[in-house]
């Protein structure tokens, strides 16, 4: 008996340590994507849904939380499809401000904080959420669009300019941090292969783009704006990287020839998608899905006296992704006027910011579980079969992977772009099964921005007018 209770009084212990850091971040008892869930479902064009105020309210609540990154990047992402943009705005530059505060730290290299020291036995949802590097990058581009939605063409201009600042600054800084991370784990004596193996199935995926941050959608939504507001230098230097990323693509290929033939210069191809005499152009922006969430597997690694530790890792199971559907628009004649064309997928991006997350997240979790599995055996030293159970349960409970990121992303980005003549018309989208239909107040010689979004079995749409 006196056996019993000094195991249950440990296990107890462990139990109310995990219980006070779940108060600092939810994701610790709830898996994130399960709680994400319930955000995606107010992602409709149904305005009068009272779910989407109550979604809202709940990210709200979370303002203060060790993840408030993560829940603002959510709440803002609502806020303005439902074309709340001053929300929206506050919601994103707290996301902004926590960014700008952690540039002086890596992202990718372990440090020595506090929640990193208490994660130690428990896992890496204790760690307040520091967000990734193409969050980073959607995050300007939202707020960009927020100010687009407040015809603020300044404020739009401010955040583009920042968007690309930050891909430059990131590109420059990445490279250096994923080094040291490799540097950690071998100072560690910590073998990758193991996970690097393990991950090998993500390699087709991640190959797809050329970093986890460069972000060809946003390159094109800021290229469309600068040409809209007739800063061709700016756009055309947006447009070539947007390229650079999509080499295939034939509508890239028309944009840069079309402002090489704006600024004067012959350009060597000739479908220029150029508007006629009293014709403005429409720029389509249709934002497919939601993006994968993270799974968990769990990976046996050997312990230093010849046993084995199964540890959990987060992962991407890309073989049960859905396809991503293309949009048509046609004209109130039934006219076709365009297929979008996919320049970003977003679960690429993500699966390539996990394959750079792999060595400091093995070093994290390894010796975490050598962490665990020593005090299993010190609990089994010290209290025979009821001390072992009591860790056991203690390490079942806490084992989890981190699963969280940004969740009401769509899962790919594209774009189409048409000249409509001048005057109110009617402009049908079709993705799919779902079609809906917008009416486009067009001007000769001028630019709309449409966003369609397709979510929950509907399409979203917000005109932007420039």
């Amino acid at each position: 008996m006196d056996w019993f209770s000094y195991c249950a009084r440990g296990a107890s212990i462990a139990l109310f340590s995990i219980m006070l850091q779940g108060c600092a971040t939810s994701s610790l008892f709830s898996p994130y994507p399960s709680q994400a869930a319930n955000f995606q479902k107010a992602v409709t064009p149904n305005q009068a849904n009272p779910a989407i105020d109550t979604v809202l309210a709940s990210l709200e609540a979370e303002r203060d939380s060790a993840d408030a990154m993560l829940y603002m990047m959510e709440r803002g992402r609502i806020n303005q499809l439902q074309s709340r943009f001053s929300d929206s705005k506050s919601d994103f530059q707290l996301v902004i401000s926590n960014f700008d505060d952690q540039d002086l730290e890596s992202t990718i290299r372990l440090s020595d904080t506090a929640a990193q020291g208490s994660s130690i036995l428990t896992n890496d949802n204790v760690i307040p959420y520091k967000g990734a590097g193409y969050e980073r990058i959607f995050t300007h581009h939202h707020q960009a669009f927020n100010y687009l939605g407040e015809h603020d063409l300044e404020g739009a201009s401010v955040e583009f300019r920042k968007v690309a600042l930050e891909q430059r600054v990131l590109l420059e800084k990445h490279e250096k941090e994923v080094a040291e991370a490799y540097e950690e784990a071998q100072e560690k004596e910590i073998d990758l292969s193991t996970l690097t193996d393990s991950f090998a199935g993500l390699d087709t995926v991640a190959g797809q783009v050329k970093s986890s941050f460069q972000n060809a959608y946003t390159f094109y939504a800021s290229a469309a704006f600068w040409e809209a507001t007739g800063e061709l230098n700016s756009a055309l230097v947006d447009y070539k990287k947007a390229f650079e990323i999509n080499s295939d693509s034939e509508l890239l290929k028309q944009d840069i020839a079309r402002i090489t033939y704006k600024q004067g210069s012959k350009p060597d191809y000739s479908d220029l998608n150029l508007p006629k005499e009293g014709q403005g152009t429409v720029v389509v922006f249709f934002e497919d899905g939601f993006v994968p969430a993270k799974t968990e597997i769990k990976i046996p690694i050997p312990t230093f006296d010849g046993g084995l530790i199964a540890i959990a890792f987060p992962y991407y199971d890309v073989n049960q992704w859905p396809v991503s559907q293309p949009l048509r628009a046609m004209d109130d004649s039934f006219n076709e006027l365009g297929i979008s064309e996919t320049v970003v997928d977003v679960g690429a991006l993500a699966v390539k910011d996990l394959k750079e997350q792999v060595p400091a997240l093995m070093v994290r979790q390894v010796l975490r579980g050598y962490a665990k599995y020593e005090m299993q055996k010190q609990a089994e030293k010290q209290g025979g079969w009821a001390g072992q159970l009591a860790a056991s349960a203690y390490n079942l409970i806490s084992e989890s992977a981190d699963r969280r990121s940004w969740l009401t992303l769509p899962h790919t980005g594209q774009v189409m772009r048409f000249n409509l003549d001048e005057g109110v018309t009617d402009v049908s989208f079709a993705a799919a099964r779902n079609q809906t239909k917008v009416k486009l107040d067009v001007k000769a010689g001028q630019t709309t921005f449409v966003r369609v979004v397709n979510a929950n079995n509907s399409l979203l749409t917000q005109v932007y007018d420039l």
